[in-house]
């Protein structure tokens, strides 16, 4: 189907050149050709800035329900098509793959339709809200042969696999406990935003718990957990706007965790073992840019600190190019089937964790 028989129109600004040079610079056999489907605000940050960074992905289209929105991103990024609706955008045979960037409780209907339609997927956390989705988007992949990637951007940086070395050596002794820290006050106008609606997934724990329970998977790993959650769920319509967790693990670890959207900044992981202290400060830094981050190693006798303090430096790297050339090795390279085990196991848990959070809360 050519363009002009689905009635697309293209918008290209000439401010914008260098960026669509950018997207261009590799062999068209090799270009996966990515089309955006809905607008949020994350879709900039997450897509578009670090698309240049990425060779062998073009952005080739967007498409929004709201069309002034994609119109407004297209000439900002120069982005060669807009299309009228977000089927019109599957339809099109041209794209190989799609960036589902809409609310939450879309996600699984249109991971339905992108894989239906033959496109390889890379949706926005959360995968979906409900775990009785689950089973039809992993056998839609597999029936149609194509991948499907949750966007969790802290899961293709270094820092994760370099500490679960570190804990796995056995030189600071056995792991004790894990805390965690991932407050991030809400905007003013959170009113208009998913996150006050828990129709939508709203609340800070399905924003932010993933972040947590993907640590664990890679660092620890939680099969046989316990885990256990609290909230008081008095922010905007009933969400939770400060929620705590904790979880037992495998060998008498534990990890504790605390998500808030209206206490002061905070993004942390520390991990205590028998003769070091571990922390990673600022892990949320590198979804702003390219940012360096380090692992500061507090060593411990008989439990208290001796002074010395070693650091495992990373250099400058920005969690979304990282994620963008995942996923675009991911599609060239079909054999090395991405599982999307681990994310179905954070939404079960997601949902288990914060169901008996609210069971709580309602008895109380």
């Amino acid at each position: 189907m050519k363009s002009s028989e689905m009635s697309i129109r293209q918008s290209t600004t000439d401010a914008d050149e260098h960026i669509l040079s950018a997207q261009v610079s590799h062999h068209p056999e090799s270009t996966v050709k990515l089309g955006i489907l809905g607008c949020s605000g994350i879709v900039p940050r997450a897509v578009l800035d670090p698309a240049p960074y990425v060779d062998g992905l073009e952005i080739v289209g967007v498409a929004n329900r709201t069309l002034s929105k994609a119109e407004s991103l297209a000439e900002h990024y120069g982005i060669a098509t807009i299309y009228n609706s977000l089927d019109e955008l599957l339809a099109d045979p041209q794209l190989d793959a799609v960036y589902i960037g809409l609310s939450n409780e879309l996600h699984a209907t249109w991971i339905r339709k992108a894989l239906s339609a033959g496109k390889h997927v890379l949706v926005e956390k959360p995968l979906c809200l409900y775990p009785e989705e689950l089973p039809m988007m992993g056998a839609a992949a597999q029936h149609y042969g194509l991948q499907l990637i949750e966007g969790i951007m802290v899961a293709h940086h270094p820092w994760q696999h370099t500490l679960r070395e570190l804990i796995q050596s056995g030189e600071y002794g056995d792991l004790i406990r894990t805390v965690t820290q991932l407050t991030i006050p809400a905007k003013d106008n959170h009113q208009d935003n998913y996150r006050s609606h828990p129709e939508q997934g709203g609340g800070c724990f399905w924003d932010l718990g993933c972040y947590w329970l993907q640590f664990l998977q890679q660092v620890i790993g939680i099969q046989h957990g316990e885990f256990d959650g609290q909230s008081l769920f008095d922010g905007p319509n009933g969400c939770d706007w400060t929620f705590e967790a904790q979880a037992r693990l495998a060998h008498g670890v534990t990890a504790e965790a605390i998500f808030s959207f209206e206490k002061p900044y905070s993004s942390r992981h520390i991990v205590y073992l028998e003769h070091a202290t571990i922390t990673i400060n600022d892990f949320f830094r590198c979804n702003l840019g390219f940012y360096k981050l380090k692992l500061k190693i507090a060593l411990l006798e008989n439990g208290q600190e001796t002074g010395e303090v070693r650091y495992h430096t990373f250099e400058p790297m920005n969690y979304y190019v990282n994620q963008l050339r995942f996923f675009r090795d991911t599609v060239h390279h079909p054999s090395n089937h991405h599982s999307l085990d681990e994310s179905v196991e954070r939404i079960h848990l997601l949902s288990h964790i914060h169901a008996t959070a609210k069971s709580k809360s309602v008895i109380s």
